[in-house]
């Protein structure tokens, strides 16, 4: 697929597979480096459905790790498609999922919208349901999930409304943890990323194989946005020396160091409302 077929798809159903995102060997260095991690993790909060590490750039020996992971071009070249050249990083983590109960198969964690989302702020509005669908809009965050095993029925798929960020779907509180009548589970294979609009209802599955689930999640919002990871890292300075080396303004942009983007945005809408004035009749 090219990078407009994955964003006709992410248009029309809210997320985009990128298939063998990772490598083979990537993922197995990635499990290799945080299986000790989370077996010290887990026993500090056992009834937790999921352990982190966040921000993963903090951490000492996932950090060279860490900094290759999200440098990796294709996701900003697709972010940027997405959402413009304004892509800043809000937070970068890896999430651990133990191995539960075989009771547990199949059931639902909590379906959810992501941080930033503004769907639920009109969920009482009487006039939603006669607006849906309503006109695509680029996300003001996007999720980058990649996941580290096969994702099946033991492991626990990933399981999503699609078309959800373009209709005023809400889902009561009672019925969070029930399977959604428009529920797909995404096929997903180790090294696959998934690319998500904030604005797409999704839910976890719990986790039954006979080993932990991790994904690493990306999690990328509008420059200017608030950020929970702190940049004052040993890392993030490494990266930004290189980027202001080479005067590499996306990733200056990507972790908030660009003082110029406001201008940019606002020379291309006074270009526009140009051509507007100039085609009236």
């Amino acid at each position: 697929m090219t990078l407009d077929d994955h964003l006709d798809e992410y248009k029309r159903d809210g997320y985009t597979v990128f298939r063998n995102y990772i490598s083979t060997e990537k993922v197995k260095a990635w499990r290799d480096m945080m299986d000790p991690e989370f077996e010290r993790l887990f026993p500090q909060r056992p009834e937790a459905p999921r352990a982190k590490i966040v921000p993963l750039l903090a951490h000492e020996k996932l950090a060279p790790l860490a900094k290759e992971h999200i440098q990796m071009p294709l996701m900003l070249d697709f972010a940027e498609k997405v959402m413009g050249p304004f892509v800043q990083l809000d937070s970068f983590e890896v999430s651990g999922f133990p191995v539960r109960d075989d009771e547990l198969k199949g059931a639902v964690d909590r379906w959810h919208r992501d941080a930033f989302h503004n769907i639920e702020t009109w969920k009482t509005v009487a006039t939603m349901a006669e607006q849906s669908p309503r006109l695509y809009t680029p996300p003001l965050a996007c999720n980058c999930l990649t996941y580290l095993q096969d994702m099946n029925e033991e492991t626990g798929p990933l399981r999503v409304v699609k078309g959800s960020h373009l209709e005023y779907v809400f889902i009561d509180e009672e019925d969070e943890h029930k399977p959604h009548p428009r529920e797909s589970f995404l096929d997903l294979k180790a090294g696959d990323m998934v690319f998500t609009h904030h604005e797409l209802l999704h839910s976890g599955t719990w986790n039954i194989s006979s080993e932990v689930r991790y994904f690493l999640s990306a999690y990328v919002c509008r420059i200017g946005l608030p950020h929970r990871d702190t940049f004052d890292l040993p890392a993030v300075h490494e990266i930004l020396a290189e980027a202001w080396a080479n005067n590499d303004r996306r990733m200056l942009r990507f972790f908030g160091e660009d003082s110029e983007f406001m201008a940019r945005e606002e020379a291309a809408w006074a270009r526009m409302v140009e051509e507007d004035k100039a085609a009236l009749t």
